[in-house]
């Protein structure tokens, strides 16, 4: 497939499905912006993605609109947008052990912050341009304590 003029954004793209998904399209020629919030790991992605194609990478904290704003105005026009970001750090626990704040990063990250991915990004797709929200398999078979990603993923 030839994708040499596509641009694509995948936030959460420096790990997991999100990086595999960055190294598929660059292989297969696009322009790749892997965003998320740990310039750390970002730049250790773009370091192993390095062999191929056109990557940039972009700090962003998509539960923040201010975050997420200013990367679209640096951005520009765009293609496609993915999110396979989730931040679920100590979010498997019993409830009455679970912190509210890491239920709360779970919801900004998978909830609120593809919300905001659409609002600001759309204007910037193409015309035949796609937004991807990955939730995951959390939604259909729960882990054990994993209600609140379950119902967040759901």
């Amino acid at each position: 497939m030839d994708m040499g003029k596509t641009k694509i954004l995948i936030v959460g793209g420096s790990s997991g499905m999100g990086l595999a998904l960055a190294r598929r399209y660059l292989d297969e020629g696009a322009t790749v912006i892997i965003a998320g919030r740990g310039e750390a790991k970002l730049s250790a992605a773009q370091e192993e993605l390095s062999y191929s194609g056109s990557l940039e990478i972009a700090v962003v904290d998509i539960s923040r609109e201010d975050d997420v704003a200013a990367l679209f105005q640096r951005i520009g026009r765009l293609d496609h947008i993915v999110s396979t970001a989730a931040d679920i750090a100590g979010a498997y626990r019993l409830l009455p052990e679970i912190e509210l704040s890491a239920a709360q990063r779970v919801v900004e990250s998978k909830f609120y912050g593809p919300l905001l991915l659409a609002k600001h990004g759309a204007p910037k797709l193409s015309a035949n341009g796609s937004l991807t929200f990955v939730s995951g398999i959390a939604a259909y078979r729960p882990a054990a304590r994993g209600a609140v990603v379950a119902a967040v993923n759901a």
